[in-house]
């Protein structure tokens, strides 16, 4: 394959996996920005949404326009890395950041970050168990594979060792 083609072809399958997994975080910033992001309290939390017009039709269109950008910006980005290698090096990096952040949203998001930050110290209230199987069931997955992504970036971000010269060993001994 032209070495062109693969550059490309490299980073623009990192760029569209960082856009899919920052979707997860541009469509709750911006649903918080206009101010209808939900609370997650127990209740009626559809009673308190304030729906303000043309904003919500335009939501959709704006989110993904905002995930096209970061598609297009990761791609280009990581099209001007020389080194194979570094460029997927810095395309596991970008992925790993983005489903870091998306994990971290979604926690806030539902509230399980919350309440293990702002948990009080005494009696238990019931929300041990949901919000640990909560964690168990979608923060171990994220974190397992933020892990091994930004870990697999950094070690192929390594700086290799100087390779021996070629033609110089000693042969014929």
């Amino acid at each position: 394959m032209n070495p062109n083609t693969r550059r490309w072809a490299i980073s623009s399958v990192f760029g569209l996996f960082v856009g899919w997994a920052i979707g997860g975080v541009i469509f709750p910033a911006l649903t918080a920005l206009i101010g209808m992001m939900v609370r997650p309290n127990p209740g009626m939390r559809d009673a308190a949404i304030t729906w303000p017009g043309p904003a919500v039709d335009m939501l959709p269109f704006l989110a993904i326009g905002l995930q096209a950008s970061v598609v297009i910006a990761v791609t280009l980005l990581l099209a001007r890395v020389g080194d194979e290698r570094r460029r997927i090096g810095w395309g596991c990096l970008a992925v790993g950041g983005a489903i870091l952040l998306n994990g971290i949203v979604l926690l806030a998001v539902t509230g399980v970050l919350g309440w293990l930050l702002d948990r009080d110290s005494g009696g238990a209230s019931g929300g041990e168990a949901s919000a640990g199987f909560f964690l168990l069931l979608l923060g171990l997955p994220y974190a397992l594979l933020c892990i091994a992504l930004l870990a697999g970036g950094a070690v192929m971000l390594r700086r290799r060792p100087p390779s021996p010269p070629r033609g110089t060993g000693r042969s014929g001994l």
